[in-house]
């Protein structure tokens, strides 16, 4: 990751946070290639998808690739602020699930 000159206290507000999780058509390319790789994202809504992109992206632009079930906790900042871009209509949300054996 490009060294910043001042390190944020939070990830939301690090430069490259917004351009890499929450720009909607970053996240049109992430869905493009994980639906090349995995098949479509199934989700109710697009809000939905775009919330679960956003997390994957995050994910992958701060740990890179973990593999298959390896999960890692996504900062309440950072889940908070994802889901202020991306609300759910309902206000329904799922919190982090580790992995099943």
């Amino acid at each position: 990751m490009m060294e910043v000159p001042d390190p944020p206290t939070c990830m939301v507000e690090h430069p490259g946070f917004e351009p890499n999780c929450l720009n909607p058509y970053t996240l049109q390319n992430i869905n493009n290639i994980y639906r090349a790789n995995y098949g479509p994202v199934r989700r109710r809504n697009e809000e939905e998808r775009f919330r679960y992109l956003a997390y994957r992206s995050f994910v992958s632009w701060c740990w890179g690739y973990l593999g298959r079930s390896v999960r890692v906790v996504i900062p309440s900042c950072v889940v908070n602020r994802i889901r202020l871009q991306f609300p759910d209509p309902a206000g329904q949300y799922v919190g982090f699930r580790p992995p099943l054996d």
